[in-house]
């Protein structure tokens, strides 16, 4: 359904017609207004249960004349589904496809657009809801509050069939049963593209499988354990930003799913409902949190490539990186054909590199925006459409999630070295051992656990 609406420029008058695609999240916007420049924002809020739609408007009235048959006015589509097309000029009876009728021309396929943008929605709804619970879940961990967490995360536990853990006796317990609900329960393969969870998933499961760098990694691991609780909280504050702009990037991320996003002309389409500001806040944050915690994929690779994590593929030393002044310089130290390097391969894009320390400047009529370095009187500019801008910004959030997956390894590893076992292995070996204890063996029989001895010398 299209809403249409018309707003008046506080300051010039100048008639803007919102040309909403109606959905099923209310469409916050923002533009210029075309004739003064002035910034008009604000929210279309979509009642789901009257169906009814309520503006609300920054710096612009609605108009209380109505349009003449003849005239022509500015158009700004808005969705928070689609892209849509820029501010344009139209007429009373000019005809254009609606941004729903024309997003399945990015896709190629109109069922195709259609599960790829209902897919991208399931994050959004998720955090809507249960993202409060699982988070208070980690803060119970992280301040080492065991007696609350324990029972709370046994009953949540029963209600997820597909996760083997039960039984909630040690930290390593809690540690692999939450890591299960954040990446099972939390809609990530919604945002995330179709496989990538599922890579990070196999690339982190190299840590500790190679038992002639186990003990390197252990002692990379015991080296970094006391900063794994706040590296995370960190990394949860961000995901909670993430959530709080996601709204505004639905359309990207769809079309990042569906190998889409290449598709669409952005000299004429791009969102409207995005706020740069806002997005420009999350990408700072999470680009200096992945430059902060970069030094963990470093360390991995020399440990699986060299056997040292000290040693680095650039024949400098791993202790270097944590002198170094200048975060970025750090991606100098990531080989790109070493194991733990490729879902970080992006960072060396050198627009992402100096992005935030860039003043900038967004011009809302055509959505580009201005990245500008003066340094010692040399001038350089960087241009980008908001619909690339917010692309980075998903982006960022696949290597904070990529990260996160190495840190859970890391800690197991620190929790198995103080000798803590998970819950649902003591079960089995007991239940081993009241096998064996159950069935005759003799003497000079191989010792069931395993030993290679007879059983007389061994267990007997």
């Amino acid at each position: 359904m299209i809403d249409n609406r018309f707003i008046n420029c506080n300051f010039c008058e100048t008639t803007i017609n919102l040309r909403a695609q109606i959905g099923y999240f209310d469409i916050p916007f923002n533009l210029h207004c075309p004739k003064c420049l002035t910034h008009i924002y604000g929210k279309m809020v979509i009642d789901q249960d009257n169906i009814g739609i309520k503006l609300e408007v920054e710096n612009a009235h609605i108009r209380n004349t109505k349009i003449k048959v003849k005239e022509k006015y500015y158009s700004a589509e808005l969705s928070a589904e689609f892209p849509t097309k820029k501010m344009y000029i139209r007429g009373f009876y000019d005809y254009d496809l609606s941004p729903f009728i024309r997003n399945s021309g990015f896709y190629g396929d109109s069922e195709k657009a259609i599960q790829a943008t209902r897919k991208s929605m399931d994050f959004a709804y998720y955090f809507d809801g249960r993202w409060k619970k699982l988070k208070l879940y980690f803060d119970f961990l992280w301040n080492n509050q065991v007696t609350l967490l324990y029972p709370k995360l046994e009953k949540e536990l029963s209600h997820y069939e597909f996760i083997p853990l039960s039984k909630i006796t040690n930290e390593l317990d809690a540690n692999m049963a939450l890591h299960q609900l954040f990446l099972t329960t939390t809609e990530l393969t919604s945002v995330l593209q179709p496989g990538t969870l599922e890579e990070y998933i196999e690339i982190s499961k190299l840590i500790g499988t190679n038992k002639e760098s186990l003990e390197e990694t252990q002692k990379f691991a015991e080296s970094m354990s006391s900063e794994f609780n706040n590296i995370e909280k960190k990394a949860f504050k961000l995901i909670d930003t993430f959530s709080k702009i996601y709204e505004q990037l639905i359309p990207v991320v769809a079309l990042r799913n569906a190998s889409c996003l290449n598709n669409v002309d952005k000299e004429q389409y791009g969102i409207m409902t995005t706020n740069f500001e806002e997005l420009s806040d999350f990408y700072a944050k999470s680009y200096e949190w992945i430059l902060d915690n970069v030094n963990i994929v470093i360390a991995l690779n020399n440990i699986n490539s060299r056997n040292d994590y000290n040693s680095c593929a650039n024949g400098k030393a791993y202790d270097e990186i944590l002198k170094i002044a200048s975060k970025h310089k750090k991606i100098e130290y990531i080989y790109d054909l070493e194991p733990f390097s490729t879902p970080t391969n992006s960072l060396k894009n050198r627009v992402r590199n100096a992005i935030q320390h860039f003043d900038n400047e967004i011009d809302y009529m055509s959505q580009k925006i201005v990245f500008t370095d003066r340094y010692r009187g040399n001038v350089k500019q960087e241009i980008m459409y908001l619909i690339e801008f917010a692309d980075l910004c998903v982006e960022n959030f696949s290597i904070i999630i990529y990260l996160l997956e190495l840190i859970y390894q890391l800690k197991k590893l620190s929790y198995q070295s103080k000798g803590l076992i998970p819950s649902f292995i003591l079960r089995d070996m007991q239940n081993n051992h009241q096998n064996r204890t159950n069935t005759k063996i003799g003497r000079n029989d191989p010792c069931p656990c395993g030993s290679g001895k007879k059983y007389k010398k061994c267990c007997i």
